[in-house]
């Protein structure tokens, strides 16, 4: 951990540093475009800036304030959501899911055993997603449950047992948590997540419900075709099927001010903080250990907790160090952009190797 005598302040991070780094990056990755944030619990945004356009078709520059698909960025707020169920004594982390959700069962007797714990820290056994029909998305009410009866959750076996503690990435498993939330709260995933999150917190530009938006309000996605020039995806990535781990839909400016505020430990209680910043597993290949809904990983001594997003056409990057009072945002809107290696940049200068 680092001393508390090395309390980073952001306005001493050098702007000249940030703007170099940051064109480069967004020039030399060929991005459409680059949004960044960087600040603290304490003093707030330190930097926050954007390059390139929100659309390379019609040339709109990015601002900003404009909106992304922030992928899996979502599962961080489905999860604190079902911790601010779990404080309210309404769920228990350690219950089987189908005591939530009867009609929940996998093509596999062992699905019985997973509870909502092993959603959370991607440790149930159950397999990823596999096709999230962009193409043919469902939007009404009942999307989650007839998501979660479908013959494709019938036809899902576990990788393996779930008191294994293995760690397998799943989106599935966060729009279970959805669903459970949906039960649980007795309205809809979405407007439990306003009402609960984005409402209280002051998150005015965030949505888990992209048809609320006019689809060109939202920076577009793109990709690069086989002549390696930039294009803009033929579908939008959203699903109801898959909001609880996928569709939030925000700025910067919303998501600096979420990390803010779990820097200041206001959205949550202290104990539940240490419920979900406990590591539960090891993350294959890479070192970082999955807590509840957040990833920790440590970066020249001190711990940070965060998370990665990549969707057709978007990728984004939200981490946060409490050792030192800071958080690093980035949001791109092209497959593949490499964001999380250039927020362990920043977290380089932010985190200079102890001596």
């Amino acid at each position: 951990m680092v001393a508390k005598t090395k309390h980073f302040q952001p306005n001493n991070l050098s702007n000249d540093f940030l703007d170099t780094l940051l064109y480069e990056a967004y020039y030399y990755y060929d991005l459409p475009g680059l949004a960044v944030e960087i600040g603290s619990g304490s003093d707030g945004t330190a930097y926050r800036k954007s390059w390139g356009v929100k659309n390379i078709q019609t040339k709109e520059p990015l601002r900003p304030n404009d909106i992304f698909h922030m992928a899996s960025l979502a599962k961080l707020f489905t999860g604190t959501g079902i911790l601010k169920l779990w404080e309210q004594g309404m769920l228990d982390l350690d219950a089987p899911v189908a005591h939530y959700i009867k009609e929940f069962h996998l093509g596999d007797p062992l699905s019985d055993k997973i509870t909502i714990r092993h959603l959370l820290s991607h440790t149930s056994g159950m397999p990823d997603v596999t096709d999230y029909h962009w193409d043919k998305p469902e939007t009404d009410r009942d999307a989650l449950m007839n998501y979660a009866i479908s013959q494709e959750m019938g036809n899902t076996r576990l990788l393996w047992p779930p008191d294994e503690n293995k760690f397998s990435y799943s989106n599935i498993g966060y729009d279970i948590l959805g669903l459970v939330i949906d039960r649980v709260s007795g309205c809809s995933f979405e407007d439990y997540m306003r009402d609960a999150l984005f409402e209280p917190l002051g998150l005015c530009h965030s949505t888990f419900f992209t048809p609320d938006r006019d689809l060109s309000e939202i920076c577009a996605p793109h990709k690069k075709n086989p002549a390696k020039q930039t294009v803009v995806m033929p579908h939008y990535p959203y699903n109801r099927i898959h909001a609880p781990s996928s569709t939030l839909t925000s700025t910067i400016e919303d998501m600096g001010r979420w990390a803010s505020l779990h820097l200041n430990r206001q959205v949550l209680s202290s104990e539940s903080y240490r419920v979900a910043w406990t590591p539960v597993s090891t993350v294959p290949n890479n070192g970082e250990k999955i807590c509840l809904s957040w990833f920790a990983r440590e970066q020249n001594g001190a711990v940070l907790y965060g998370h990665e997003g990549s969707d057709d056409g978007f990728r984004s990057s939200l981490w946060l160090c409490p050792d030192l009072d800071a958080y690093v945002i980035l949001c791109a809107n092209i497959s593949d952009a490499p964001l999380k290696k250039i927020s362990k940049q920043i977290f380089g200068e932010i985190c200079p190797q102890s001596t």
